[in-house]
């Protein structure tokens, strides 16, 4: 089997579980036999550095070298890359068995996307995405402003992969459930399937320093690091003379109080330290970890909210006596007074309690509970039993048949009014309508532009809205005789009435409208056509836009769902590809939409009525930007007035959804400030470039100690 994992870390980076489970499972497979090759971001590389290491291959890839890298935040970017790297491979390699890749950050998005969308090279690919560490959730728990963009997008983008996974495995049932109340599962089969572990040593002598209680892990709000120290400082005051060990810390940002989590620890419980109550031990490399936790009388795992972390089976792995909460897939490993310990944090008093059983046991009873422990994770977590298990999902997966009629949308909707194309033909007629208005100087590099197209059975249909200028008229005159066109003559309606006329009079089941200043790549119309006839429930396509004219810059949009659909535009709405009867039914544009406006809220009206849409991620379509355009008129004043109309005109729509919309909106500012939720807007500063260059600045931040204190110490101040 040609097995391929892609992970966002790997050793010798370490940033937690993930990198662990991916090393754990690249051997297990390796061990039997099967050929792995493993991606795995790095800044430093030049472009790609490929090295084997320990029977598998991995594949380190630089994401800041893809040109998305200019205009998509780093989680987007990221992702890309990740398509982008694994489509090299496949046409240097071959096609692989199986991909597996985590939620956690999207990485799989846009591979996942141009699957779905039926490209070539992705379209015949078995995806696996198991369950990690989705950030819709755990930045909940982390008290992270989860609406902030790209927070927000970073978990769309999570969630479509689990909604367009081919197969999906979790680590254990208490994820899954948590992940059920905040995406819809309906119809996706999540096989529960525990992550593997290799103990391969005896259990060690159990030489313990007694009443030594150590937590180690990532020093977060999710982890239960603060309530793990309340509890214990309640303890204290109570007479309890035994100090907590903390190992972990630096680089976790403590989001309310706008520090890193261990000099929160160290400011608010600074009496504690001082009486050597609390021991905060930092982070340390993972081969430290072991002489740490050798002599330890008690591992401590406190966890809100959990998969199944590595800790537990590493300190079980080692025979120590663990003290977990139920809040987590830790439950699912420990059986209660059995091989460990469990604790509410629900319930009053419970950790005190089981903390005080596990102090006043005897040695026998400390030895019995240890074993038990090391015997449960050497064999339940072996490599062998966690293959056996795997492979039956894994032939399962590659023999099933993996390509839909339907796009997996995240929020999946049904059509409140049936569409019918009655034509068959692999090249069907598309009419292309092109509403114009004194536009003869770039009117015709348009229509080159269309008959470059791949796609020739096309109508094309010039709406004439009333041009009052003598060489525009002309114009429409000379290109009628060198052009097959039809042209539609009306009095000056607007651009509305145009585009609407224009549908009305179309003879094609499909539908495209095009602006008379720009052009499209020849590869747009085919490739849409493709999706709007092998997906049933895609009612319309859109593209990224490549600017010329007095700009080279790249708009990238996106599937257009709410509730970020009703903040601000995310599709290209003025070059849409669309089912023609579709857009008949609901996305006629609305005259009163004097400003603009008017294909976006024609989006929202189809969406609404459950006509979805999709975005091919590459630039088709070019808009050109000049001085004298109407996008250049379009003031904020006019702006605001439009989108009272929209949410006025959508009240019900905007009602569903009303509360991810405040909450983005207070995170984020008024959607008229911003068009890209891959990046960050609510900080100082305007426009996009800016926007970038803040991106950067805060990833050097990010990654120097000095930097990081230095940055949080001025905005506590600012």
């Amino acid at each position: 089997m040609k097995y391929w994992l892609l992970t966002s870390e790997f050793p010798p980076v370490y940033g937690g579980g993930i990198s662990t489970y991916c090393l754990e499972t690249a051997k297990m497979l390796v061990s039997n036999k099967h050929e792995v090759i493993v991606f795995t971001p790095d800044l430093t590389v030049n472009e790609t550095n490929e090295i084997q290491d320990k029977g598998f291959k991995v594949i380190r890839f630089n994401p800041g070298k893809y040109y998305t890298s200019s205009f998509l935040g780093y989680e987007a970017n990221l992702s890309y890359a990740f398509s982008q790297i694994v489509q090299q491979y496949i046409e240097k390699q071959g096609t692989p068995d199986v991909i597996e890749a985590q939620e956690y950050m999207g990485i799989a998005y846009y591979l996942l996307q141009f699957k779905h969308l039926g490209y070539l090279v992705f379209k015949d690919l078995k995806v696996l995405i198991t369950l990690h560490a989705p950030s819709f959730l755990y930045l909940e728990y982390n008290k992270v402003i989860y609406h902030r963009l790209p927070y927000f997008w970073v978990g769309e983008m999570e969630k479509f992969c689990i909604r367009a996974a081919d197969q999906l495995i979790s680590p254990s049932k208490y994820l899954v459930d948590e992940i059920k109340k905040r995406i819809d599962v309906s119809g996706l089969n999540i096989h529960i399937l525990q992550n593997p572990y290799c103990v391969n040593w005896n259990r060690p002598e159990q030489v313990i320093q007694k009443n030594k209680i150590v937590f180690f892990g990532k020093l977060i709000p999710q982890k239960g690091c603060l309530e793990l120290i309340a509890d214990f400082k309640q303890l204290w005051i109570g007479g309890f003379k035994h100090p907590l060990l903390m190992i972990g810390g630096g680089n976790h940002l403590y989001h309310p109080e706008g520090m890193d989590m261990i000099d929160f620890i160290r400011k608010k419980y600074r009496k504690e330290i001082r009486q050597g109550l609390l021991c905060l031990l930092g982070a340390i490399r993972p081969e430290e970890l072991n002489r740490h936790l050798l002599d330890a009388h008690i591992i401590v795992i406190p966890s809100l909210v959990d998969n199944l972390p590595y800790t537990v089976l590493e300190a079980m792995g080692r025979g120590k006596i663990v003290l977990a909460s139920v809040q987590g897939g830790q439950a699912e490993v420990i059986e209660n007074n059995v091989d460990g310990f469990l604790f509410d944090h629900e319930q009053h008093g419970s950790f005190q309690q089981q903390l005080q059983k596990i102090v006043e046991l005897n040695d026998d009873e400390m030895n019995a509970i240890s074993k038990q422990a090391y015997d449960k994770i050497k064999s339940r977590y072996s490599y062998s039993t966690v293959y056996e298990q795997k492979l039956v999902l894994l032939q399962e997966l590659m023999t099933k048949k993996t390509e839909q009629e339907i796009f997996p949308f995240i929020r999946p909707t049904q059509a409140k009014q049936s569409i019918t194309i009655n034509t068959k033909e692999k090249t069907p007629l598309l009419s292309v309508v092109i509403p114009y208005y004194n536009m003869e100087k770039y009117v015709e590099e348009t229509l080159v532009s269309l008959r470059c197209s791949e796609h020739k059975n096309m109508e094309i249909i010039i709406v004439n809205d009333g041009s009052d200028e003598k060489e525009s008229k002309e114009v429409l005159s000379r290109l009628e005789s060198k052009y097959t066109l039809k042209i539609i003559h009306q009095q000056n309606q607007g651009l509305a009435i145009a585009r609407n006329n224009g549908a009305l009079q179309a003879s094609g089941d499909y539908l495209a409208f095009l602006d008379p200043d720009d052009t499209v790549e020849p590869a747009y119309y085919s490739k849409a056509l493709q999706v709007l006839m092998n997906r049933t429930n895609v009612y319309f396509v859109g593209c990224w836009a490549k600017y010329f004219g007095e700009s080279e810059k790249y708009w990238p949009t996106f599937n257009p769902e709410p509730p970020f659909l009703l903040v601000h535009n995310t599709v290209n709405s003025s070059a849409l590809v669309y089912k023609k009867q579709a857009f008949l039914q609901a996305g006629l544009n609305d005259a009163r939409m004097l400003y603009g406006m008017e294909d976006y809220e024609g989006v929202i009206n189809m969406v609404k009525q459950g006509f979805q849409g999709v975005v091919l991620p590459e630039a088709l379509w070019n808009y050109r930007l000049r001085r004298n355009s109407m996008a250049r008129a379009f003031t904020v004043d006019k702006q605001l007035y439009l989108y009272r109309l929209i949410s006025e005109k959508h009240a019900d729509f905007y009602a569903t959804f009303a509360a991810d919309i405040f909450n983005l909106l207070n995170a984020n500012g008024p959607g008229i400030n911003y068009d890209n939720p891959t990046v960050f807007y609510n900080l100082p500063g305007t426009g996009f470039i800016g926007q970038k260059v803040k991106q950067a600045l805060i990833t050097t931040i990010k990654s120097n100690a000095l930097l990081r204190k230095a940055a949080l110490k001025i905005k506590r101040h600012l």
